[in-house]
């Protein structure tokens, strides 16, 4: 099983004694003493002094900020779909079914489905439960252009879903996945 944002920046961590001689804490010290404000300028001169990767270097400096770059995606599901929820777990269900190659990437504001590329997303708007899809336009007119959802610019078709359309949905969604 592939490992979350969050999971890999801790692998990163656990790894810097053995890959450059040094804990998270000494690399820490070493980024305070240059004393830089720009996490930027810090990242630069990590990477050209001290040879590190980007991702070792980036991770330092954004240790050294306390920042949180990533963050786990639990819940970001109950908090999108307030209103649609036992809705939006039917679809997400059926988009799955398609096929195993089919990956979830939850966002703060939508839920995106990936094979290669992006080829739907669901969120809510205005208490609704929305599917945006990569579709080729000519060929599904009776759809609206998706505007405003969060995603890709691949995405460009909409429908509002709802328990009467969602079985016929499934066309949409094989048609979108199969063009990516």
């Amino acid at each position: 099983m592939a490992l979350s944002a969050a999971q890999m920046q801790e692998a990163v961590i656990n790894n810097l004694p053995t890959k450059t001689g040094k804990t998270l804490d000494e690399w820490i010290s070493i980024a305070k003493a240059f004393n830089l404000s720009k996490s930027n300028d810090i990242l630069k001169k990590l990477k050209s002094e001290y040879d590190l990767g980007h991702v070792q270097a980036q991770t330092i400096v954004w240790r050294l900020g306390e920042e949180k770059p990533y963050v786990e995606t639990n819940g970001y599901e109950e908090n999108i779909f307030k209103n649609t929820f036992d809705l939006y777990a039917k679809l997400k269900s059926q988009i799955q079914a398609i096929s195993d190659d089919i990956s979830v990437k939850p966002c703060k504001t939508y839920i995106p489905f990936y094979r290669n590329n992006q080829f739907a997303i669901l969120t809510e708007k205005k208490g609704k439960l929305v599917l945006g899809l990569n579709l080729k336009t000519e060929h599904f007119p009776e759809l609206v252009k998706a505007e405003k959802l969060g995603g890709s610019d691949r995405i460009n078709k909409m429908i509002v879903v709802t328990n009467d359309n969602l079985s016929e949905l499934n066309k949409y969604i094989k048609e979108a996945y199969s063009n990516n």
